[in-house]
């Protein structure tokens, strides 16, 4: 009895306190059609679903930056869902996140609960950080005499997504990355448009992995497919699934640790 006292407290110590907070660096090759000299080796960190909030503080956000800008990426990009349940933590949160460091700066796409809680609001506290936010949209980072179109989606949950609006106008010789909060939409991508590689969260892995990798609980119409980690799809489009670094409605993590991502692009 006392063991299993034990070994229950220990479980809910690693769920609740220790693994919410040891966040790993997950580092990613991924291979691009014609990717051009230039961008070999390009390095983009991607953070997502932060959660400010109860149970995610300030000072890990901190934390979680000063690692991001030890890896030295060549591009961050920030895919959503800042705030848990209240705006109030929305301000916070991007300040934290506005002393990212990367060589050709920071970019980032909104997720169901910014909308939630004030888009508007959001969209604002992004600006006032000068960190431009795509929504249906796109801009070009120009690295080492090559280029890379960087597009991002509206939330699918609390908007309307449109890759084909997001990418009008676009080089289709130049290779296309997508942000999608939810990654469910790269189901829906329009047929003949060219996209190389969506960067997506929402799904936080699961947040409860049981052995062998198996979420019980994943919140994607397709289930494990997007419970974490690079997805080819039948189409030449990869998606990679971050399991971010917060929590939400229920603040655990077992067998499932927070992410912070590292992509490499490869040719």
């Amino acid at each position: 009895m006392k063991g299993g006292l034990l070994l229950g407290g220990g479980l809910l110590l690693e769920g609740f306190v220790v693994e919410p907070r040891m966040v790993e660096i997950v580092e990613t090759s991924v291979r691009i059609n014609n990717l051009p000299a230039g961008l070999q080796g390009f390095r983009i960190c991607q953070i997502t679903d932060v959660h400010h909030g109860g149970a995610i503080s300030l000072e890990y956000i901190k934390k979680v930056v000063e690692e991001a800008n030890r890896l030295a990426p060549d591009l961050v990009v920030l895919t959503g869902d800042y705030i848990d349940t209240d705006k109030k933590y929305m301000a916070p949160a991007i300040k934290a996140l506005s002393g990212l460091k990367a060589r050709y700066g920071t970019v980032a796409i909104l997720g169901n609960h910014d909308y939630i809680h004030g888009r508007g609001y959001a969209e604002d506290v992004f600006a006032s950080h000068a960190i431009p936010l795509l929504r249906n949209s796109h801009m070009y980072v120009e690295a080492n005499g090559a280029a890379l179109c960087v597009a991002g989606v509206a939330d699918l949950l609390e908007d309307a997504p449109d890759a084909k609006e997001a990418l009008k106008g676009a080089d289709p010789s130049i290779p296309r990355l997508l942000l999608s909060h939810h990654p469910d939409y790269a189901e829906r991508l329009p047929a003949g448009e060219r996209v190389d590689l969506v960067l997506s969260g929402h799904t936080h892995g699961g947040q409860v992995r049981l052995p062998f990798g198996l979420a019980p609980v994943v919140p994607s119409n397709y289930g494990q497919k997007y419970s974490g980690g690079l997805v080819a799809l039948s189409r030449p489009t990869q998606v990679y699934v971050s399991r971010g670094i917060g929590v939400s409605l229920i603040p655990v993590r077992f067998n499932c640790p927070p992410e912070l991502t590292l992509i490499k692009l490869a040719a």
